[in-house]
């Protein structure tokens, strides 16, 4: 019988935090059931050796990719703010989920996880910093969509790169995605 880990259970909590610890540090090729079990301590009993995928992708529900920005309705500072981030390292989170892209291909169940933790949200904060600007007619509806795809191959990028990329000037970029918003030709 197959067991199911949920983030509400204390000891699955352990068991999934282990896997994303794995996965960002081993990678989901080499993430072993005994990998998992180490680092879970007493609560890697749980997981049996039918539950590794399982135990991946509900590992992958909890994790953020994307920190949603509060909307201010300042386009530029708001794609900055959404973006700035990505001038970093990549956290757990973001190595766990370039961990799985590949698999993701070929596995439903890591496909849809992947869905879940990176693409929804992008879309969903792109939308959000974007509403505004939409509802009063500064970007056009059909650009929102055409915007979310850039960022989403910026971001895979930035998951898929092992050694950081040379400097990206956050405000040139900002202002080339402003000019690509802009209906009429005038920036946002």
């Amino acid at each position: 019988m197959q067991r199911h880990f949920d983030w509400a259970s204390p000891s699955s909590r352990i068991v999934l935090s282990a896997a994303l610890d794995a996965l960002s540090e081993v990678g989901y090729g080499r993430q072993t059931l005994p990998e998992v079990r180490t680092r879970a301590g007493a609560a890697g009993e749980l997981v049996e050796d039918s539950d590794l995928l399982e135990v991946v992708a509900t590992a992958l529900e909890r994790v953020r990719v994307f920190a949603p920005p509060e909307p201010t309705g300042d386009l530029r500072g708001d794609l900055a703010a959404l973006l700035r981030p990505w001038l970093a390292r990549r956290g757990r989170d973001e190595l766990a989920v370039a961990a799985v892209l590949s698999a993701a291909e070929w596995e439903p169940r890591l496909g849809r996880a992947v869905v879940r933790a990176f693409d929804r949200p992008l879309a969903q904060v792109v939308g959000a910093l974007l509403a505004g600007a939409v509802a009063d007619g500064r970007v056009a509806a059909a650009r929102v969509h055409t915007l979310n795809w850039l960022l989403r191959g910026l971001a895979l990028d930035r998951l898929r790169a092992a050694n950081p990329r040379c400097p990206v000037d956050l405000d040139d970029l900002v202002e080339h995605l402003v000019a690509g918003l802009d209906p009429g030709g005038r920036t946002a």
